[in-house]
């Protein structure tokens, strides 16, 4: 990924919608870990829905902002 995909990443609307691999790249996990995360329930608050024809995952933007935020800051607090 080269800084300009980086940067529209980090600069995506919050009522926007990431795919299943930028919703990955912004939460620092490896987009099978997101799948499977979506597939058992584990991602309660973030909206997410299936594309109609395709069947990708596509995860609200502001939604994966506030779940990584929310990873960080217990991230932090483990490392105090």
């Amino acid at each position: 990924m080269d800084k300009a995909e980086l940067r529209y990443l980090q600069e995506t609307h919050p009522d926007n919608y990431f795919s299943n691999g930028e919703a990955a790249v912004v939460l620092g996990v490896d987009p099978s870990t997101l799948r499977e995360w979506a597939r058992t329930g584990k991602l309660d608050g973030v909206d997410h829905f299936p594309h109609p024809f395709n069947g990708w995952r596509y995860f609200r933007a502001g939604d994966i902002y506030e779940l990584r935020d929310a990873r960080n800051a217990a991230e932090a607090e483990v490392e105090e």
